[in-house]
């Protein structure tokens, strides 16, 4: 079985009928009334290999593309596209194909293309990238320009210039992918040749660089000399021992320190809390105090009323019933206002004594814990010194432990040193660049004779009885005829017919069994395009039957889709006995002839009225 081949391609619209047609393997003819569709198929097919170009025009409402393809590797892939837009959706039998999206474009924000699923189809593990130019720039090969080898579109079927390179521009990429297809050489691991200026911008920017890396070197080695020096005569071993003996001395002594600050700490609390203490004894003795004079000043508030009260004339009738009164028989409370002024005022000696011990005992405790934080401020202090001298010990040492780390750097510089020197002699030799990449020189050395030898076979099976000799002109990539273009005096027909012809040896030469890729297809649109001129010198019908009956002959080399007018297909051979797939379009539905390849699409279609 060949890489792949189509097994049924079917569009369809909102509304539209769809339009599907069914290949086989070996021959498959679509032939047909003039606007029928039938070119619109091979740009179907050529859309869902990944080609930017529209297949048909929107205006027929068909919105949506589906191909089915029996691929030797993975079984059967179904790719459906809608118009006018860069992604298809896959799916596969295989697992080895991960259905969903595909871009038909590289971006960076994806990394599933159908380029790359199509040279994995043809038998690619990679995509590879060829080169694009004579100094190996490089880009990745293109399927689509693969397989625009293998379809000769209606469009360019006629034309003077080759029908292999639609654009001198793209040539070398082209042709390095077919050399790639017949060999499996695409020139792996030759760098990019530069330009000799850029070159030597490159060469003198990499010479500076070398020469700054060498100036820090060399500091750098001077520094580590300089330190080893400083340690010359020392006995390092003890060296480290009296450091190490520092540093535990210091670090007992800031133990010792910190069990102190744990000891002030627990201290402060202790005074702290008794602190608060006094304090709320303080609060209370000035409540009460506060208390017992608001007692006083009541008792004095009564004592001075009796007062008054007893200097004012006595009055012996009551105002109110007339009744004798007897004043000098009422209480007197100046007694009990003194004996209670007495006992608040001995009272209040007692409160105002406790008041001063306890601002006296208060003041003690404050003390002290002003000199406790005043303590453990210096202990902050000397745990910071003492940490800075363990710092300062551990520097010290670690000179010391650089003694080795010294010796192993200055050997590690004289080894950059020699590998920078000898970096910089090979970049100041004269470097000399591989040839450069002839694409079309190096397709010729391989190819040969080989396509002329094809061409002929197939002008001869043609029954092409002009008089010469037809060759490959590598140069121009093209056939020639006794030595002269085909561009030179000839008619549409003609270029059609050897364009075609062309388009069969390219198909069977790189299905031959030392290929290294066979993509075995091949699409044809109007094979024997202009035909109907009746050019001078040129036996048209002979032609004819003799092209057609090479499809016959080698039908079984691959799939091959040939797309013609009934016009012009000849009418004694019978296809269909001959096991070939022939699909045939009218312009009507008498009889049961299918109308176009897209059935809702009649507008502008002239109708037969036979």
């Amino acid at each position: 079985m060949q890489k792949f081949m189509i097994e049924k391609l079917r569009v369809s619209g909102a509304g539209k009928i769809d339009g599907v047609v069914t290949f086989t393997d070996g021959l498959n003819i679509i032939q047909g009334r003039s606007n029928t569709g039938k070119t619109w198929i091979l740009k179907c097919i050529y859309y869902l290999f990944s080609s930017d170009t529209r297949p048909y025009s929107p205006l027929t409402g068909y919105t949506d593309i589906e191909g089915v393809f029996m691929t030797e590797r993975y079984g059967r892939i179904t790719i459906s596209r809608k118009l006018d837009e860069e992604k298809v959706t896959v799916t596969a039998e295989s697992t080895k194909v991960d259905d969903g999206e595909y871009d038909t474009n590289y971006k960076k924000d994806n990394s599933r293309y159908l380029n790359d699923l199509w040279l994995r189809i043809i038998g690619l593990n990679e995509t590879i990238e060829v080169p694009k130019t004579a100094r190996y720039a490089r880009e990745r090969m293109s399927w689509t320009n693969i397989a625009s080898v293998f379809f000769a579109d209606e469009n360019e079927i006629d034309k003077s210039e080759s029908i292999v390179i639609k654009d001198s521009r793209y040539e070398t990429p082209l042709i390095a992918s077919l050399y790639f297809l017949l060999t499996g050489d695409y020139k792996k691991g030759i760098p990019e040749i530069t330009k000799p200026e850029v070159a030597t911008a490159k060469k003198k920017a990499v010479v500076d660089y070398i020469e700054e890396q060498v100036s820090a070197l060399t500091e750098k080695r001077i520094s580590y000399i300089m330190q080893l020096e400083e340690l010359n005569g020392m006995d390092i071993d003890k060296e480290m021992q009296e450091f190490t003996d520092h540093i535990q001395e210091v670090q007992q002594e800031i133990r010792d320190l910190m069990d102190e600050n744990t000891a002030i700490v627990r201290q402060m609390a202790e005074y702290q809390q008794e602190d608060a203490n006094c304090r709320v004894l303080l609060d209370r003795y000035e409540s009460l105090i506060s208390q017992y004079k608001a007692d006083l000043q009541r008792l004095d508030f009564i004592s001075k009323g009796e007062q008054a009260v007893n200097a004012q004339p006595t009055n012996g009738v009551c105002p109110f019933c007339g009744g004798e009164l007897h004043p000098e028989d009422d209480d007197s409370y100046v007694e009990a206002i003194n004996a209670e002024i007495k006992r608040i005022a001995s009272e209040l000696a007692v409160i105002a004594a406790t008041e001063k011990s306890v601002r006296g005992e208060q003041e003690t405790l404050q003390h002290r814990i002003k000199e406790l934080q005043d303590r453990r401020a210096e202990i902050s202090d000397a745990l910071e010194e003492k940490n800075q001298e363990i710092q300062n010990y551990r520097s010290g040492m670690q000179r010391f432990k650089d003694y080795t780390t010294l010796q192993n750097g200055i050997d590690f510089v004289n080894d950059q040193l020699a590998i920078l020197g000898k970096k910089k002699v090979a970049e100041l030799q004269k470097k000399k660049n591989p040839p450069l990449y002839h694409a079309k020189q190096e397709f010729e050395e391989k190819v040969g004779t080989g396509f002329s030898v094809i061409l002929n076979k197939i002008l001869k099976e043609c029954n092409y009885r002009s008089v010469g000799y037809a060759s490959w002109d590598f140069s121009s990539f093209d056939i020639l005829m006794d030595g002269v273009p085909k561009s030179e005096d000839q008619g549409k027909g003609y270029r059609s017919f050897l364009n075609s012809v062309v388009a069969l040896m390219l198909y069977e030469y790189f299905n031959t069994d030392d290929v290294f890729i066979k993509p075995g297809f091949l699409m044809v649109d109007t094979p024997l395009l202009g035909f109907d001129e009746n050019e001078e010198a040129f036996d048209g019908e002979t032609i004819k039957n003799g092209l057609y009956q090479y499809f016959l002959n080698h039908q079984g080399d691959g799939q091959v889709i040939i797309v013609d007018n009934l016009n012009v297909i000849p009418t004694d051979i019978d296809f269909a006995a001959r096991g070939v797939n022939v699909i045939t379009y009218y312009k009507d539905e008498k009889d049961g002839h299918e109308y176009g390849f897209m059935p809702s699409w009649r507008k502008d279609l002239p109708k037969e009225t036979v």
